[in-house]
């Protein structure tokens, strides 16, 4: 067993903006998360790192080409940020 721990990483806010409606419910989730003993912030955090590795190996397997592997998936449909499909 070793003696010597690292120090944990050091965080930054990330500031994203969402619609009104989505920040509402999340904080409704939060208050029932607290309640329940659940991390729904932790749980965000984990979930916006898997997003950060999945953006990295998309970009990382598409260099030169201007679809995503996500948008390809798709056939090209997406979402705005007020969920209306374009």
């Amino acid at each position: 067993m070793a003696l010597l721990k690292r120090k944990p990483e050091t965080s930054k806010v990330l500031s994203v903006r969402i619609p009104q409606s989505a920040h509402q419910e999340f904080d409704e989730l939060q208050a029932l998360a607290d309640a329940q003993g659940f991390d729904l912030r932790g749980s965000l955090t984990d979930a916006v790192l898997q997003w950060i590795r999945q953006a990295r190996r998309e970009l990382s397997s598409n260099a030169g080409e201007t679809e995503s592997l996500s948008a390809h998936k798709a056939r090209s449909m997406t979402v705005n940020g007020s969920g209306e499909r374009r």
